[in-house]
């Protein structure tokens, strides 16, 4: 059928007149996109040119910066230098993932965790680069890639496989990172092109853009060091290299994110105007009752499509801790209120049989700790004749670092044992941003909670270990009674998305006091989760419960038992942050290293007093 012939079909309304908007000519309000093949309001055709080169301003930047340090590195190893001319394509990407891997395989062997990287290495380039060579991912963000950004990152990623062959320091951080690589650039696709017209896509895909390039442009530059001057830096920052490209990382991954986000909100909108041309055409080839037959069966048929569980569910998750974002932001006063989103709960659990209110009496639940704690700790930040000074700028540090961002707000499972760089007393400033932080997961989970049917829902468990310091006067100051708090927090919380028969045996399986009883049950309550629920714990001050040694033996017990859960891998969303404003060594053993997260000691002052009061 031809596009005029589909005019023909739209000129009557539903009641058998004729309608303007329905004649698709000029001056109707609706014309057809030959390019995109879809019915549009005709006002679109006088809307004013997206900006481009306002919109990827920055993302200029980031390119030429990253030209310039994959010149200096091929100038190094003697190789011809690249130019925004230069044509390079994911071809030639996937070819030279190839060659690093062949040349590096005889060190694989020697190295038994890097073995299985190449292979995983191999797999993932080769999928990202069969799909992009067909312009199916980011060459198609921007027009004819006239910007030259595709190029740009292809040959500058074939300058980093190149690298790889010759460096043997982090080798194996940047295989983890590459890795992921085209997880994140995978998520450029979705058919870009059809969505050319939202300037939001430009926005995010810039965005995108500049994440991947400062990613590949810190990799480049530790390849350029050479062997002495590594050495060195290695004496002296020993994990300055991981740490700044796991904040990269993180950067990628949120940036990745919320461009996939959106495509999704497209691509719905795109399926309601799909429906509502195909009802229209329908009504004027058929009668009434064949039409409705149509509809009910094309209605059926999306929702049967729709009706993917695990991917209804990514999509669930992604839009709630997208709009965790926000919930950050007004940490620092810069909150901009989200919608949450939409959608039916198909998978939470029957009201369980057991009296929850007496379960929680029985053991001695106190739900107002948290909440007191927290108004203790912004309290005394925010009094008057408070003496003790803040640095605002490290709180800042807190609330806007990647790697933290990303715990909260990116799609996964997520772990960090963080050591705050600040003052050894327990209302710090990484106590004050778990504080704020938690306040702000507490409204967010009442709001959640009145809905009837919640996409997904965003459930803290909290523990301020600081605020309970003296373990002789005060009856929460040990590890036990952390794991009791925790564990009926979740009861109190969760129970409605949880398997009613586990639940029915906590009475007999759960012995107040022994902490090996107390994880048992906590862990077979979170693995009866739903996987639409997204379980944030905060376990803040870990240094008070380092002494005596009884206390900080117990507890090591108790973070070791919570990381295996965590290691399981439920099928609920699981997020643990275990922060101290100094080291915690004695648990550094439980946690790998990329889930360390030591932030910068040296932050400049903010010169405020916390006297001079500042809202949060």
């Amino acid at each position: 059928m031809t596009d005029y012939q589909v005019a023909e079909y739209m000129e009557l309304s539903l009641d058998g007149t004729s309608h303007a908007a329905l004649l698709a000519r000029p001056g109707s309000g609706v014309v057809f996109d030959s390019r995109r093949k879809r019915w549009i309001p005709e006002t679109r055709q006088g809307d004013s040119e997206i900006p481009f080169d306002v919109i990827y301003r920055a993302t200029f930047l980031a390119r030429d910066e990253l030209l310039a340090t994959a010149n200096k590195y091929r100038k190094k190893v003697k190789q011809p230098t690249l130019t925004l001319n230069t044509t390079h394509n994911w071809l030639e990407v996937q070819e030279s993932v190839l060659a690093a891997c062949t040349g590096l395989e005889q060190l694989a062997e020697k190295d038994k965790d890097m073995s299985g990287s190449l292979g995983r290495l191999k797999r993932a380039f080769r999928g990202l680069c069969r799909n992009a060579g067909v312009g199916q991912t980011a060459a198609t963000v921007i027009p004819n890639d006239s910007f030259g950004f595709t190029s740009v990152l292809c040959g500058s990623l074939k300058v980093v496989f190149t690298g790889l062959r010759a460096t043997g320091l982090y080798r194996q951080e940047v295989y983890r990172t590459l890795e992921g690589l085209p997880t994140q650039l995978r998520d450029l696709a979705a058919n870009v092109d059809l969505y050319e017209w939202d300037e939001e896509v430009h926005i995010l895909a810039a965005a995108l853009y500049v994440a991947s390039f400062r990613l590949l442009n810190h990799i480049l530059l530790w390849f350029l060091k050479n062997t002495w001057a590594t050495g060195v830096k290695l004496l002296l920052d020993p994990m300055g290299f991981t740490e700044k490209l796991r904040d990269f990382q993180a950067e990628l991954k949120m940036a990745s994110q919320s461009f996939g986000a959106h495509l999704t909100t497209l691509s719905r909108s795109t399926e309601l105007e799909t429906m509502q041309l195909q009802y229209m055409t329908a009504f004027a080839q058929t009668k009434i009752t064949n039409q409705l037959e149509a509809l009910v069966k094309f209605k059926d048929d999306i929702e049967e499509k729709q009706a993917q569980i695990e991917e209804r569910e990514r999509r669930g998750r992604v839009q709630v801790l997208e709009n965790l974002h926000p919930l950050l932001n007004n940490i620092m006063n810069v909150l901009q209120q989200r919608a949450i989103g939409e959608g039916e709960f198909h998978g939470s659990m029957s009201a369980p049989d057991i009296d929850i209110d007496k379960l929680l009496t029985d053991f001695l639940y106190e739900p107002e700790l948290i909440i007191n704690d927290c108004a203790s700790l912004v309290k005394k930040f925010e009094g008057k004749n408070h003496r003790v000074k803040y640095n605002i700028n490290k709180i800042s540090a807190y609330n806007s670092h990647p790697r933290l961002r990303a715990w909260l707000t990116y799609d996964e499972q997520s772990l960090i044992l963080l050591n705050g760089r600040a003052e050894p007393r327990h209302d710090s400033e990484v106590s004050l941003f778990a504080a704020k932080m938690v306040q702000r997961l507490l409204v967010h989970y009442q709001t959640q909670i009145k809905e009837e049917h919640p996409e997904s829902v965003v459930i803290p468990l909290v523990y301020f270990c600081g605020e309970h310091r003296d373990w002789k006067r005060d009856s929460n100051g040990n590890p036990e009674e952390l794991a009791m708090s925790l564990l009926l927090q979740l009861v109190d919380r969760a129970h409605h998305f949880m398997d009613p028969t586990v639940l029915q045996d906590f009475y007999q399986k759960t012995t107040g006091g022994d902490i090996t009883s107390i994880c048992s049950t906590f862990d077979r309550l979170v693995r009866s989760l739903s996987r639409r629920v997204i379980l944030v714990m905060v376990v803040d001050g870990l240094r008070y419960f380092a002494q005596p040694t009884e206390r900080a033996d117990n507890m090591k017990r108790l973070v070791s038992q919570l990381v295996q859960t965590y290691r399981k891998n439920p099928a609920a969303t699981l997020k643990i942050l275990f922060a101290s404003p100094t080291r915690s060594d004695y648990l550094e053993e439980l946690f790998n290293d990329d889930e360390l997260l030591e932030m910068p000691r040296d932050v400049p002052e903010a010169g405020m007093e916390s006297s001079q009061r500042l809202r949060l």
